[in-house]
């Protein structure tokens, strides 16, 4: 996993980004166990969530609050597709 911190760590400084990276003693794979680690709230945990679409295979990327649910994802993630004529 260090290979992995490091390459984001130098990607958010080629960015001209400072950030604190931090590894998790217990699990997070909740917003809310998340928040716990982090010692915030849940609203201030952010959830990245990838989904792909059925019909156009193509991924999509949401990145929600954690308070937040993603509600018709179907129709999102097919809505934001060009269809070909």
């Amino acid at each position: 996993m260090a290979g992995s911190i490091d390459r984001v760590t130098k990607a958010a400084a080629d960015s001209g980004l400072d950030i604190e990276i931090r590894r998790m003693g217990a699990s997070t794979r909740t917003a809310e166990e998340a928040a716990a680690q982090c010692g915030c709230t849940v609203a201030q945990i952010v959830k990245s969530l990838i989904f792909q679409g059925e019909a156009s295979g193509r991924l999509f990327l949401f990145l929600v609050s954690g308070v937040n649910q993603l509600r018709h994802i179907a129709a999102i993630c097919e809505a934001c597709v060009p269809q070909a004529a």
